[in-house]
């Protein structure tokens, strides 16, 4: 018995210090990949990469409200140009041979959302009960659209009190040799406002809508921009640099172009209120049609010639649709789906040579254009020309 519980005694002593040789394994080789993972060299992409874009700080932090984009525009075209467009204006302000990016850390989800909530009333908050009160971060009241001041019926809301706001977008920038991203130099807010309000007057019913005055929409995006600076100001990181803002007013639900930015406006260091806007002269519109004749009419005209040249030479062609934005009368870009029903190699390369042919003929004036040869989704073939681009760039999908 004795010998026993001897053996047993000893094979559990055994055991334990196996035990406890595999938790010390496993503690040393956690530290060392912590180690490893903290010790990752903070870099920014390369100057010879870089175009006429942002060099990124690397690792990547991705943006604290990551995702919100595609959740609340009207539309898929709104959130692409949204974010696009937000780059551009930085540009304007924080130069890219100056300035490295970084996707927005200082306002998460949860503050955005915030945001995006209503205004309201101390009557309101006062009927709320605890769990309404927390769903809708009551006690904090940092909703930036107008109070509904206790009405329910959507319809009256949807007349006196519409959300204009729609989505927040946070650029951040940072010195040229800053690649560990210590000391934020900059901030852009983009703020994409409602063109339309849509509602619904009973749960599960038709969706309706309402077309918000523009001039009131951009009136009320300035405040919200005011409102936004000064809390920004409140983190110690934030008190003293440069704070940039522009106001996107987006297509409806139903349109198949993207909105448009309609003003900016920088805040210097410090500063707590915007003493003034700048107008942005920007216009989605589609190609042919009569609001692109009226804004740059042998462009209108060129594309007509572009679509009937296709037709008579490939008689299955139907017809490419062109969506540009326009400065002012000079169009920025232009983006071209030319849809066609692919039938074999040969014919493919045919098709894309003639439209490369035809791009730089009536094209060669626009800073930079994209034209998408597709069967259906299915991608065929992409003719690119860039802004420094002195020739085309033409490629023709594998599969």
């Amino acid at each position: 018995m004795k010998k026993t519980s001897v053996l047993l005694i000893s094979l559990l002593l055994i055991l334990t210090a196996c035990g406890n040789k595999d938790e010390q394994q496993k503690s040393t080789k956690e530290q060392e990949s912590q180690s490893d993972s903290s010790t990752v060299k903070h870099i920014a992409t390369d100057k010879n990469v870089q175009g006429d874009d942002y060099r990124t700080i690397l690792p990547f932090k991705e943006s604290q409200a990551r995702g919100m984009l595609q959740q609340t525009m009207a539309n898929g075209y709104n959130g692409d140009d949204f974010e696009d467009g937000l780059l551009e204006q930085s540009k304007t302000v924080f130069p890219t041979d100056e300035y490295l990016y970084q996707d927005g850390q200082f306002l998460d989800k949860k503050t955005i959302n915030a945001y995006l909530g209503p205004k309201y009333t101390k009557s309101e908050i006062e009927k709320m009960d605890k769990d309404e009160k927390e769903e809708k971060n009551a006690n904090e009241n940092l909703g930036l659209n107008p109070s509904r001041h206790g009405e329910k019926d959507e319809e009256k809301i949807a007349e006196n009190s519409p959300a204009y706001l729609s989505n927040i977008l946070e650029q951040d920038f940072y010195g040229n040799s800053d690649t560990k991203g210590k000391k934020i130099k900059g901030m852009t807010i983009g703020l994409a406002m409602n063109s339309e309000y849509y509602y619904q007057k009973e749960k599960d019913g038709p969706t309706f809508s309402k077309k918000l005055d523009r001039a009131k929409v951009e009136k009320e995006g300035k405040k919200m921009a005011d409102e936004m600076l000064q809390r920004l100001r409140e983190h110690k990181a934030l008190k003293n640099i440069p704070i940039h803002f522009a106001i996107y007013i987006q297509s409806g639900e139903n349109d198949i172009i993207p909105g448009e930015f309609v003003s900016g406006a920088t805040a210097d260091d410090g500063q707590t209120r915007i003493n003034s806007w700048k107008d942005i002269n920007e216009k989605s519109v589609l190609l042919p049609s009569s609001e692109a004749a009226d804004l740059n009419e042998n462009l209108n005209n060129n594309f007509k010639q572009f679509n009937d040249n296709l037709q008579s030479y490939f008689p299955n062609f139907t017809q490419a649709v062109g969506k540009t934005k326009f400065d002012g009368k000079k169009p920025k870009n232009l983006i071209i789906e030319v849809p066609i029903d692919y039938y074999g190699k040969a014919e493919l390369t045919g098709i894309t040579q003639f439209i490369a042919q035809q791009a730089d003929k009536y094209f060669s004036n626009i800073d930079a254009y994209e034209i998408h040869i597709k069967d259906g989704n299915q991608a065929r073939a992409l003719i690119t020309k860039g802004k420094d681009d002195k020739k085309q760039n033409v490629h023709i999908y594998k599969r």
